[in-house]
């Protein structure tokens, strides 16, 4: 479960959402929106809206993540690099935290960028560690 905090900025990476029409907009804006664990301000970032079950798991993530933190945000730092493409392509993230429970854990994603219609947004997340293993 230690991990399960950070994986709610991960998840939240995965939900967020704003008006970018490049690569470089998406990273910016899921980092912004993960840092403030705000769902409801990303969901559009995705290409594909989630699901009333899809949502109702991401926000029973967040709220046990909130509960095993003491009932506080955890304090999480997300690094954005590798951004390739322009309106479409890919950026890796790594969440790291100092929060005692979460020190020394990583979460390292790569978020995969599509166009739909002029807008770039979210397509799919891979782990990052395997990509970087296959050479990516």
């Amino acid at each position: 479960m230690l991990l399960l905090i950070l994986g709610i900025g991960g998840a939240v990476f995965a939900f967020t959402g704003g008006d970018a029409t490049t690569v470089q907009d998406v990273a910016d804006q899921a980092v912004d929106a993960a840092e403030d664990l705000d769902v409801d301000a990303g969901i559009d970032l995705l290409c594909t809206t989630p699901t009333d079950e899809q949502r109702a798991e991401l926000d029973q993530l967040i709220a046990e993540g909130r509960e095993e933190a003491g009932g506080e945000d955890p304090d999480v730092d997300y690094e954005v690099s590798d951004v390739k493409g322009d309106a479409t392509g890919s950026f890796r993230v790594v969440a790291t935290s100092d929060e005692d429970a979460l020190e020394g854990k990583e979460l390292d994603l790569v978020v995969i960028v599509e166009q739909d219609g002029d807008r770039s947004c979210i397509a799919g997340v891979e782990d990052g560690e395997r990509v970087g293993e296959d050479g990516d």
